[in-house]
């Protein structure tokens, strides 16, 4: 039964990756409307069934790519549990889990708020933390159902954003959706660009095949597959290589302990990574073509959507092939041609982007400490509010320690058994190369980011460099399992109960926060923001600009799409932020809500109406709203004073 749920989880991810890929050439080759979308189903179908014809017709030659004898090795410990204990403890997890999304679904909010955690009461938590315990305590127990069980936790722990926020979480999901519209509409838009292809194009071949809306896709796509596949995937690897499906399973679970906020949102980004960790399970038992293929696939699937993701997984496939090869001679060569590439790919890569000059005398070294890169090796005690607290925060503050520290160990325990697990030192190569290429990055004049997003790529790539190193972050889980499996049973549920509270300060960690310790500031979309777009766009003349924040931008693309552009591809919103409009906003809410400003930016375009929205959550609110009205022809307000709008004419 096992092998038939594998294989099936093998060929359906496959053909997702083949969509995903297939649409992406199609969009970039023509277009995808109807016929681009047949023709994309009809290019993936054709490439599955090579794959199947390779895996007939090849005469497969299969590497043993894990030694069967491993360290710390168990016998298996199934038992021949009730099925009346398994039906209790299944009942009692389905039943905590209810209660979990009850008030996930009981507290979702149009307002504007900056975590789900303003919405969400303590209590939830509570049934959280309990669903966790009785998950670890039924795969303790060899209960049935465990691995589907984790699965639902993981889509309950991925998706709380989703169920909380009814217009929609974060930024990019808006700009992304008002894309996905637009190609729904017209079959592609303009300018193609090389990346953000392999989501879109799974999206919309999709919602044209099955009619599923856009924006449902959009928000479920990545928590939706990381829930369903990762732990599968997982479990057949692990299962390979460990003989006991307890320590696979936990293993499994341990992973929630760590922060997972790259999977709570669809974005190019997250989908990469996806595809990414699901090419770096695989790769841990591949031992057949087929395999390798799948893995190609995927590696090309996330090229095709995010390259800080896509690049460094195609780079580990050719090293990968080159590491199973017969190329003896040269193999040793080839490999640190291609770790030095998987270094030097992502800052070259952004130097092209950037269109700036490679010469290292350009490097500006002042720009580049202003990010302390080595931030994250000091111990951070906190100590001023609640055990509570405290203790969540002792563990945000130094997860990348904690993480950092976990991998080491992996890497100690591979490193004392080199003979046996020899595969695992391509997967430590490509997180050096990856660190390597973190560090020569931090230090370029990366100008066309602004510096808060300069910093966000910077950390997509320790992240990719995480995902790398995954088989030490396992191997520590079982060594950490197996010290804990052989104690009594009074320290057993101790740790259990550890385990459960990390867990659920994972959860907590991996979504904005609003509390005495952080303030994530980022305010959602609210029902305001979009009352007040609405507005200007019935008041507004045919030439008309807007100066507002990043989420009254979003929401004008949630409702009007790519509306209006001016010259120069200015967008009658301020955004992306390297817009001049946005410096204009800036302008009005950092030093003066004034005429001229406003009077500036409608000549930088030719428009003859400007509009300025302020949020009630600004910082200098009443300072700001009194120079507006002031300043401004005319305002109207929204939501009892939530939202103003100022409206300035030429």
């Amino acid at each position: 039964m096992e092998k038939y749920i594998n294989k099936i989880t093998n060929q359906i991810l496959l053909a997702l990756a083949l969509i995903s890929v297939s649409g992406a050439i199609i969009y970039r080759l023509y277009s995808l409307n109807f016929f681009g979308v047949v023709l994309a189903v009809v290019l993936a179908i054709a490439s599955y069934f090579i794959i199947i014809f390779i895996e007939l017709k090849i005469n497969k030659k299969r590497t043993q790519l894990i030694a069967k004898n491993q360290t710390l090795n168990f016998k298996n410990g199934d038992k021949n549990s009730s099925i009346w204990l398994d039906v209790l403890h299944i009942s009692t997890y389905v039943l905590l889990v209810f209660f979990c999304f009850f008030y996930l679904f009981r507290h979702q909010t149009f307002d504007s708020i900056i975590s789900p955690w303003q919405v969400i009461p303590v209590s939830f938590f509570a049934f959280y933390f309990l669903a966790t315990l009785v998950l670890i305590a039924g795969i303790y127990n060899n209960r049935r159902c465990s691995l589907l069980l984790i699965m639902v936790h993981s889509f309950l722990s991925f998706t709380v954003a989703i169920f909380v926020y009814k217009l929609g979480y974060g930024f990019d999901n808006f700009i992304h959706e008002a894309t996905l519209n637009l190609i729904d509409e017209n079959g592609l838009v303009y300018p193609k660009p090389f990346y953000y292809l392999g989501q879109y194009s799974l999206i919309i071949i999709f919602h044209k095949l099955f009619f599923i809306p856009i924006s449902a896709l959009n928000k479920l796509l990545v928590p939706l597959l990381a829930a369903i596949f990762l732990p599968l995937i997982a479990f057949q690897s692990l299962q390979k290589i460990w003989p006991d499906k307890k320590q696979a399973l936990l293993s499994i679970v341990l992973l929630l302990a760590l922060p997972f906020s790259i999977f709570i949102i669809s974005t190019p980004q997250n989908l990469a990574y996806f595809f990414l960790a699901a090419a770096v399970l695989l790769s841990l038992t591949c031992q057949d073509l087929r395999c390798l293929i799948m893995i190609f696939v995927l590696a090309a699937a996330a090229l095709l959507t995010q390259p800080i993701a896509g690049i460094p997984a195609l780079i580990f496939v050719l090293i990968l092939t080159i590491y199973h090869s017969e190329l003896r001679k040269y193999k040793k060569r080839l490999m640190a041609l291609l770790y030095i590439l998987a270094t030097a790919a992502l800052p070259v890569a952004f130097v092209l982007i950037g269109k700036i000059d490679s010469n290292i005398a350009a490097i500006d070294s002042v720009e580049g400490s202003k990010i302390n890169i080595f931030s994250w090796l000091q111990l951070v005690m906190p100590g001023k509010e609640n055990f509570w607290l405290n203790f969540i925060y002792l563990y945000g503050f130094n997860s990348k320690l904690i993480i950092a520290t976990i991998i080491a160990v992996g890497i100690y325990v591979a490193w004392r058994q080199q003979e046996k697990l020899k595969i695992a030192w391509i997967f430590l190569g490509m997180s050096l190369a990856l660190f390597s290429s973190y560090l020569v990055c931090a230090f370029l004049p990366l100008n066309f980011f602004i510096f808060y997003e300069r910093a966000d790529f910077l950390n997509r790539i320790i992240i990719t460099a995480v995902l790398f190193a995954l088989p030490f972050t396992f191997i520590f889980f079982r060594l950490f399992i197996d010290s804990v499996l052989k104690q009594n049973l009074f320290f057993k549920i101790a740790i259990f109960l550890f385990i459960s509270a990390t867990i659920t300060t994972s959860l907590y960690l991996s979504y904005p926060r609003h509390d005495r310790y952080l303030n994530s500031r980022g305010y959602s979309v609210g029902q305001y923001d979009i009352e007040a777009t609405k507005w200007i766009n019935e008041n507004a003349q045919d030439d008309f600009i807007v100066l507002s924040n990043q989420q009254v931008s979003a929401a004008a693309l949630s409702q009007f799409g790519f509306k209006k552009y001016y010259d120069n591809d200015i967008f009658y919103y301020p955004i992306p932020t390297n817009s001049p409009l946005y410096q204009y906003y800036l302008d009005m809410v950092y030093n003066k809500p004034d005429k001229k400003t406003m009077a500036e930016a409608m000549n930088l375009v030719g428009a003859n109406e400007g509009y300025f929205v302020l949020n009630k959550y600004w910082w200098q609110f009443p300072k700001v709203l009194a120079e507006a009205k002031f300043s401004a022809d005319s305002w109207q307000e929204f939501g009892n004073g939530n939202v103003y709008v100022f409206k300035y004419f030429r």
